[in-house]
């Protein structure tokens, strides 16, 4: 924790002031006469829900977006940010969520994109651009080839590209815009230890997160935004997780992980010795009976993600899989979703909405055969049920014509849900189900999940997230190097003996 002193500056004219900025966007007012202030060498945490406005202003800030009124002073100097590129000739370097990466280029081509460094003849010098990048990539202890074509990367090592990218600058602003969103504990932990490094060299950060704990770790300060407007800015950790929560959704969240009162009934999945055909996956098995929740935990690379795949039908595995006592087949997602599995993957961009098409678009995906005669669809009967849709998973949106890029990640990932839903499947296996989802968004969630299994179906719950699986799960296993090394009760698991598992892949197994 860093000392008083360190921590406010209130003695020292701000590094970064943002003076009434407006922004406007078709149908929506995104930002509405915002205002905040960073000094160098601060952390100022940026909160609010998904739509209050937190992108579209670190946007603004890092030259994405232009504002409509307002003004920004960088240094005590009124600034034009018109570009990313100009921002970053103001020492204004931005990380997102979403990725920037060139993915046919190789990983030294995109940490030094448009800055590689040359020879005196104007050469591009290949060795010391590897040897660059090498160098900065083990700042952050990842180990890859800076030769190797990003696209042959999981998606947290492209992140962790990303990050690298904006450590290779002289930044003097480091926006943090969800960038922890697609990292493992560990990578988080050396991420934020590095935000640590660039405060003490005096670099002013602007962190976005929906993680309380990274917030109350680094920053020093939170500015609340809540539909556009600025709530306040507030002091930390003076002021509870409780009263910022408040702040940012403007009401008591009471029942945070929401209720169910049913009891557990026939088992409706078998899995016996399931294993991936690559070997990440070993023989695993278990079983879930109607009306629960299993949570699945485990580090990044540990199997817990190739145990979605799997069931879903996406990688190739032997074995048995039984739903309602019938053994199916997962050769691939359509088996899977026909057996009664509905999937979600955890990479909601790339692989469960389609960015350019409307938000009733991607929710009728989910009907479309049904609705399907001779070639013909029943317009009527679309617009109805995406009607009820939205209205059902409460996904807030402009208008179901709007392209579901537009919406909040919250929003987009009830649109997923929503769709998986609508299957009426007996089994529901959902990865990393609220990534990069905002407190409020993430309780509605947890309360649809909760109606689900009220309903009788059961859900499977991978989740990096461990308050999330001790708050749903009824039962818990924990994945290390491809199996399961622990399995606990509701009444028996806590977050400490859960992580202990993940790391040290020390075999327990349930008390009952």
């Amino acid at each position: 924790m860093m000392d008083s002193s360190d921590s406010s500056r209130s003695g020292d004219a701000p590094f970064l002031r943002v003076e009434g900025i407006s922004k406007a966007f078709p149908g929506v007012l995104a930002l509405n006469n915002v205002s905040l202030e960073l000094h160098a060498g601060e952390v100022h945490a940026l909160t609010g829900e998904n739509g209050s406005g937190k992108s579209t202003i670190s946007k603004v800030i890092g030259g994405a977006h232009q504002p409509d009124s307002g003004s920004i002073w960088l240094d005590g100097r009124r600034i034009s940010i018109p570009s990313p590129a100009a921002a970053l000739r103001h020492g204004i370097v931005s990380i997102s969520q979403e990725l920037t990466l060139a993915t046919s280029l190789s990983v030294a081509e995109n940490v030094y994109l448009g800055r590689l460094p040359r020879t005196r003849l104007g050469i591009i010098d290949w060795n010391r651009a590897y040897r660059d990048a090498a160098r900065v990539l083990d700042s952050l202890g990842v180990h890859v080839d800076p030769r190797t074509q990003v696209s042959s990367l999981s998606i947290e090592l492209q992140q962790e590209i990303e990050i690298a990218r904006a450590l290779s600058t002289q930044a003097r602003l480091l926006i943090l815009d969800e960038a922890t969103s697609s990292l493992s504990e560990a990578a988080t932990d050396r991420l934020l230890g590095i935000v640590e490094e660039q405060r003490r060299r005096g670099v002013a950060v602007l962190m976005i997160s929906h993680r309380m704990p990274e917030l109350y770790r680094s920053a020093t300060r939170a500015t609340v935004l809540r539909d556009g407007r600025l709530v306040g800015t507030v002091p930390l950790p003076a002021t509870s997780e409780d009263r910022l929560v408040q702040m940012m959704v403007g009401r008591d969240l009471d029942d945070y992980f929401g209720n169910r009162d049913v009891t557990p009934g026939d088992t409706v999945l078998e899995v016996r010795d399931l294993a991936s055909v690559d070997g990440r996956l070993r023989p695993t098995s278990f079983t879930l009976r109607r009306g629960q929740i299993l949570g699945v935990a485990g580090l990044v690379g540990s199997g817990k993600t190739e145990l979605g795949l799997a069931l879903g039908g996406v990688l190739a595995a032997t074995g048995q899989v039984r739903v309602d006592g019938r053994r199916i087949s997962v050769a691939n997602p359509r088996a899977a979703l026909d057996g009664g599995i509905g999937f979600v993957p955890e990479d909601r961009k790339g692989q469960c909405i389609l960015p350019g098409r409307s938000v009733a678009e991607n929710f009728s995906l989910a009907w479309m055969s049904q609705l399907s005669t001779k070639g013909l669809l029943r317009v009527r009967e679309e617009q109805r049920r995406v009607a009820d849709s939205m209205r059902r998973y409460g996904v807030v949106a402009a208008g179901d014509g709007v392209r579901i890029s537009t919406l909040s990640g919250g929003n987009q990932q009830k649109v997923v849900l929503g769709r998986v839903f609508a299957r009426g499947c007996a089994v529901y296996v959902l990865s990393e189900p609220t990534r990069g989802v905002d407190v409020g968004a993430k309780s509605s969630i947890y309360g649809l999940l909760q109606q689900l299994v009220s309903d009788g179906a059961a859900v499977v719950i991978i989740s990096s997230e461990l308050p999330e699986l001790l708050g749903l799960a009824d039962e818990v296993i924990v994945f290390y190097q491809g199996e399961v090394r622990g399995h606990f009760d509701a009444a028996e698991f806590d977050e400490e003996s859960v992580a202990n598992v993940a790391v040290s892949g020390r075999l327990v197994q349930r008390a009952s």
